[in-house]
């Protein structure tokens, strides 16, 4: 497992006490049939069309020949999507929402690995992380710690999602991704009382 290096986990550390915790943790869930069958005709059609994603420090690679992401954003889809999501989120959460950002496709390449950490932003505060597809020659779980620091893996498989907060509970991939590669998208959510532009949320 690839630890999270020292000097990131100081700046987590900082960025997680501003968020409030929601009491809510995580579950895994089957997604709308429907809304993956998009998503995966989505992913298909756009295949070519993925770049590397720039480094934010957090994922790697062990492949030296492989970039360690690929991305492709399409803002209106993804804003669709958003939308068709809105309620789950709720009524996982028990919250009312307001829309906050959803990432990808992002396709992890083979020995890729992303850090734990928490989403800096703290408006990702109600998440889900979402396999639309991938190649795998054996597992490559979510880890993910629960309200009580305890540690967890996941298996996610395409047409699955995870509900987490995204800005308060320590998740990633740590270790190599084993296979040819594993697509997903992020969708993020935040409650409509959190003051954002103070930086400090109000419960």
């Amino acid at each position: 497992m690839h630890e999270t290096p020292p000097h990131l986990l100081e700046r987590l550390r900082k960025d997680n006490k501003k968020v409030p915790s929601l009491g809510l943790g995580f579950v895994k869930k089957t997604m709308d049939p429907v809304l993956h069958v998009r998503l995966l005709d989505h992913f298909l059609a756009n295949v070519q069309k993925f770049s590397s994603e720039p480094t934010d420090g957090y994922i790697k690679t062990e492949n030296s020949r492989a970039y360690p992401s690929l991305v492709y954003q399409d803002d209106a889809f993804n804003l669709r999507l958003l939308d068709d999501l809105h309620q789950a989120h709720e009524e996982w959460s028990g919250l009312s929402l307001k829309k906050a950002a959803c990432y990808g496709i992002r396709v992890y390449q083979p020995g890729s690995y992303l850090y734990n950490h928490v989403d800096i932003a703290l408006s990702h505060a109600v998440s889900s992380t979402i396999c639309i597809d991938h190649r795998l020659s054996g597992p490559w779980p979510l880890y993910i710690e629960d309200l009580n620091g305890q540690a967890h893996e996941i298996s996610i498989e395409p047409g699955e999602m995870v509900f987490f907060e995204g800005a308060r509970l320590m998740h990633g991939r740590p270790y190599a991704l084993p296979g040819e590669y594993y697509a997903n998208i992020f969708a993020h959510y935040t409650p409509l009382d959190w003051r954002l532009d103070a930086q400090d949320p109000q419960e």
